[in-house]
């Protein structure tokens, strides 16, 4: 994909992309394919495609957000996605990126090193992970990760109160939730915004759910994932 096309897919939502931003995503999608030869990285392997569904997916996820000075986690970050998107678009954030795959988190170190990013990293479980940094970020991202009743254990316990979860999400959200209707209730948490979009080439739908966190997550969450997936809130 050139240069004008990728700038035309950000324009399309109100994004913009100067040269400097537009050099970096396109050494984003060109180092992911290249690596994704020697190792699975995304189960999209055309450019176009990838452009699309995984570099404008994720950055819808910063449209009417600025997080700039803000401590922010991507969850379940996988190739990179959203956080790497979200860190070139706006490098001024302070962003972990975790994974429990740690050959994916050591890959993205290294090419984080190599383009001189300031982004932390974790190969934890994020079960793991929350229990040592509780109330510790503003905002949370998390992408083609796990259904909301589970995510919202996983993820509330490590936000400040009024910080907010951005689960970026498919069509169907709004039976996801339904279905996590007592997760709210329990983890003192509620959905304050939902946006649609449909990509403009494949035409599939996406939804942006905002979750703000109300009040403090009890200490005995999150349980250990075998627990949640079993029986979630």
């Amino acid at each position: 994909m050139d240069n004008e096309k990728i700038v035309s897919l950000f324009k399309g939502f109100d994004l913009s992309l100067n040269d400097e931003k537009l050099n970096n995503i396109r050494d984003l999608v060109h180092k992911t394919l290249e690596t994704n030869k020697l190792f699975n990285l995304t189960a999209i392997k055309e450019e176009d495609e990838f452009y699309e569904k995984m570099v404008l997916d994720s950055a819808l996820g910063l449209k009417d957000i600025d997080l700039t000075n803000k401590k922010v986690i991507d969850v379940g970050t996988g190739a990179g996605f959203p956080g790497m998107v979200l860190y070139i678009l706006n490098p001024q954030m302070d962003i972990t990126l975790l994974d429990s795959t740690e050959k994916k988190i050591k890959y993205l170190e290294g090419y984080a090193k190599e383009k001189n990013y300031h982004i932390s990293f974790s190969s934890m479980r994020m079960e793991d992970y929350a229990q040592k940094n509780r109330d510790a970020f503003d905002y949370a991202y998390a992408r083609a990760v796990s259904s909301l009743n589970i995510l919202l254990e996983l993820i509330m316990p490590v936000l400040k109160v009024g910080g907010t979860f951005v689960a970026l999400k498919g069509p169907n959200v709004d039976n996801e939730i339904k279905e996590a209707n007592n997760a709210f209730k329990v983890l003192g948490c509620k959905v304050v915004d939902i946006k649609k979009y449909v990509l403009p080439i494949s035409k599939e739908e996406r939804s942006i759910v905002l979750i703000k966190k109300e009040k403090e997550t009890s200490n005995k969450y999150p349980r250990q994932y075998a627990q949640i997936k079993r029986r979630p809130l």
